[in-house]
């Protein structure tokens, strides 16, 4: 009987018969402001993780390393502003659309969101990173590594830090691992200036990216070979 209901379920919202729910599929689930808040940062995409992790400092107002339910709450009432889609939302819709967003993202069930959780809800246009030149295929050029600079280093000083710093090695993490938390993050930021930041001032200047890249560049290269 489940498999039965599993199979008309994904006959009704698999649009792309892929064997999955996508996040569109899924939004056809929800009623519409849920579907809604879903959407709109979908389809708006933080332009860079740098981004991400400032409003993750806004609203981890506690600084405890999560989001919990009353500062997601906060967010999703800043979002349907933002959105100029509802200015006065009742706190009772606002707790009912919290409980829905966490049903969704909240893949660990432990009520509230840790960073990978929180990226799902607010996605960025892509994890530069993630892109061919570092995968080892080609040479990486002054420019590559320019380019990665300036889309980090957003204040134009001339060093990625703070919130750019963090940005950065939240793109390098997901790289290598699907869920993690504040902590992990610390723990790699810890791992990754012990390695490169010589001069140990907690920031990364452009030699120091070098080193990371082309880091990340022959490590990619060697896991191709090996495979």
């Amino acid at each position: 009987m489940l498999v039965e209901l599993k199979q008309c379920f994904m006959e009704a919202y698999d649009d792309n018969q892929d064997g999955k729910i996508d996040i569109r599929e899924l939004a056809q689930l929800l009623p519409m402001e849920e579907n809604f808040l879903l959407l709109f940062r979908f389809d708006n995409p933080l332009e860079s993780s740098v981004e991400f992790m400032k409003i993750w400092r806004e609203y981890d107002t506690d600084g405890s390393g999560y989001i919990e339910a009353d500062e997601l709450k906060n967010f999703l009432r800043d979002l349907l502003k933002e959105a100029k889609k509802i200015n006065d939302v009742s706190e009772d819709k606002l707790i009912e659309y919290t409980d829905t967003m966490l049903q969704v993202f909240d893949s660990n069930k432990d009520g509230r969101l840790q960073l990978s959780e929180m990226a799902k809800l607010l996605p960025v246009k892509e994890n530069f990173l993630c892109r061919q030149v570092f995968k080892g295929a080609t040479k990486l050029t002054k420019d590559d590594i320019e380019r990665v600079f300036s889309l980090y280093d957003r204040d134009n000083n001339g060093t990625i830090e703070n919130e750019e710093l963090r940005g950065f090695l939240k793109d390098l993490l997901e790289l290598v691992k699907k869920d993690y938390d504040a902590q992990d993050l610390q723990d790699f930021e810890e791992t990754i200036l012990r390695g490169v930041d010589y001069n140990q001032d907690g920031k990364i200047n452009r030699k120091e990216l070098t080193m990371i890249l082309l880091a990340l560049a022959k490590h990619n290269q060697e896991e191709d070979t090996s495979a």
